[in-house]
């Protein structure tokens, strides 16, 4: 039964990759298309997962509603399918930033609360002695899917590039259908034992904990340090160096082969934390070459990226695991990423209002400086502080 659970969770794994590859992959992407500016697309990357990071909290009082945790994150899954359909209602019949955003808010409430239950689950299904390897050859398969499909998404936008409505349409379709499948298969793993959940665990006492409280810290002050280049990366690419929407996808095929191919090495490593404080700088020097050589630089620099995130996201999954007890797995997944939100949140705002400030812009225009660049910038100063508050962590 184990093997069963095992080659099911890496089929479903691979589905949703589908849905992530073709449609929250391009969700900034749709966005510039529509024209929204630097601080609206800011808030359409930070503000959803801000409440959904928040709707997390509920997530162990949510599950008691239903019978399972299967049947919880089955669920929900289906109608995060189906949330892709009224994307496309909404994009093929106007234009609203405020509903787009209102969807955006939904989607990720249910995805956000499906998390730790999802994860708690993976923690009773796969044993502990072949976790770290499992869950390494798990990322590396579903990031090769996730590769394709941004491959997928890039030739369809490529086809449609003078109906580019219809392009997201067809990916968004696709999209659906992945979760859908996904869902099935989810359906077909062995349940968790309701029993195993205990509600002994809570907040304050996670946060009380010193060890604890020194991961949920930098876990959250990386992501917000990220922020100040994360959602300003599509605008950076389209806009401000005035390259294609096919060299975006090239950039985030990159990202993605040197995510699948690190993977193996992060498995051996697990304990080490993949990060690079020097890729703001990197993108700050793109703007200075010439369109061939933007593109050549930009896409090694998302190669560099996508092994050291690989390295980043896989240690700090396994970290959670290590450090918390099973019982306490759900509690302790929602209060990181709801930390994790408000991270997200915060250093997107205020990325957006830089990059969007007419007096900065103003400012850094004699200087043939952009407010992205100063985003950047201060990006690569936190990413240091960051490293700080990582060294104490590694001391433990």
């Amino acid at each position: 039964m184990i093997r069963k659970n095992l080659r099911y969770s890496i089929v479903e794994g691979s589905f949703f990759a589908l849905m992530f590859g073709l449609g929250e992959n391009y969700l900034s992407a749709m966005a510039v298309f529509m024209g929204f500016s630097a601080l609206q697309i800011s808030i359409l990357n930070s503000f959803p997962q801000l409440i959904g990071a928040f709707a997390q909290l509920a997530t162990s009082k949510i599950n008691k509603w239903f019978k399972s945790i299967k049947a919880f994150v089955v669920s929900l899954s289906i109608l995060q399918a189906s949330m892709w359909i009224i994307l496309i209602f909404i994009i093929r019949n106007t234009e609203s930033y405020g509903l787009i955003l209102a969807w955006s808010t939904i989607y990720y409430i249910i995805a956000s609360i499906i998390g730790p239950a999802w994860i708690s689950w993976m923690g009773y299904l796969v044993p502990l002695r072949i976790r770290v390897n499992y869950h390494a050859n798990r990322n590396r398969i579903i990031h090769s899917i996730i590769f394709i499909s941004i491959l997928l998404g890039g030739g369809i936008l490529r086809i449609f590039e003078h109906d580019m409505v219809t392009g997201f349409t067809i990916m968004f379709i696709i999209g659906a259908t992945g979760r859908l499948l996904s869902s099935y298969f989810l359906n077909k793993k062995e349940n968790e034992e309701r029993e195993e959940l205990e509600e002994s665990y809570s907040y304050r006492r996670m946060l009380d904990d010193s060890h604890k409280k020194l991961f949920m810290t930098y876990n959250t002050f990386i992501h917000f340090s990220v922020m100040f280049l994360g959602p300003l990366f599509t605008i950076y690419i389209l806009r401000t160096m005035e390259l294609s929407y096919f060299i975006l996808t090239l950039c985030m095929v990159s990202w993605w082969l040197g995510n699948v191919f690190s993977s193996r090495y992060w498995g051996r490593e697990a304990k080490k934390k993949g990060n690079l404080n020097i890729l703001p700088a990197l993108w700050i020097s793109v703007y200075y070459f010439n369109e061939n050589g933007r593109i050549v630089v930009s896409l090694l620099i998302n190669l560099i990226a996508g092994v050291t995130f690989s390295g980043f996201g896989l240690s700090s999954f396994n970290i959670v695991y290590d450090i918390s007890s099973k019982e306490e797995v759900i509690k302790f997944s929602s209060l990181i990423n709801c930390l994790k939100g408000i991270g997200v949140f915060a250093g997107s705002v205020i990325a957006g209002l830089i990059v969007d400030s007419q007096a900065i812009i103003n400012f850094l225009l004699p200087y043939d400086f952009t407010s992205i660049q100063l985003s950047m910038s201060i990006s690569i100063v936190l990413r240091c502080i960051s490293y700080g508050i990582l060294s104490k962590l590694s001391l433990k």
